[in-house]
């Protein structure tokens, strides 16, 4: 019986183990093609990055993507894909539109500074404000 309940318990990992390597080919599939699209539509005119965070390994993983005008280097348009309910969505991230990246990088780098000299423990960032901070890092290496 005690065998019986071990197999039942193994079958039953194995077949999650599958259905979570499936969700997350899909969502490869799916970011690799919005950011093939968000390329051909920005990438003559402006930078393109991507940024990438999950914040612990329970939390929904965050992908996203800038354009960033090479004259006055401000955020010309910027997509996040999310997994939401099972459904991998992608949708514009208003907030982050016409942020001049430079002042953006300099402000972080003050706060960590302040931060560090004052012994506070930095703040815990979202997963969205990671990627757009690993972006903003990308297009910045860029130059």
């Amino acid at each position: 019986m005690f065998i019986l309940i071990i197999g039942v318990l193994i079958i039953f990992c194995i077949l999650l183990f599958i259905c979570y390597s499936y969700m997350q080919n899909q969502r490869s599939k799916y970011v690799s093609q919005m950011y093939k699209e968000f390329k051909e539509q920005y990438g003559a005119n402006a930078k393109v990055a991507m940024g990438f965070s999950q914040t612990n390994v329970f939390s929904k993983a965050m992908t996203l993507m800038i354009a960033v005008n090479p004259e006055d280097h401000r955020v010309i348009d910027a997509w996040a894909v999310t997994d939401n309910d099972m459904e991998i969505e992608g949708r514009t991230c208003a907030e982050y539109l016409g942020i001049d990246i430079n002042k953006y990088a300099e402000d972080v780098r003050k706060r960590s500074d302040k931060d560090l000299l004052m012994r506070k423990p930095t703040q815990i960032k979202t997963a969205k404000e990671k990627a757009f901070a690993m972006a903003v890092m990308q297009i910045l290496n860029q130059e």
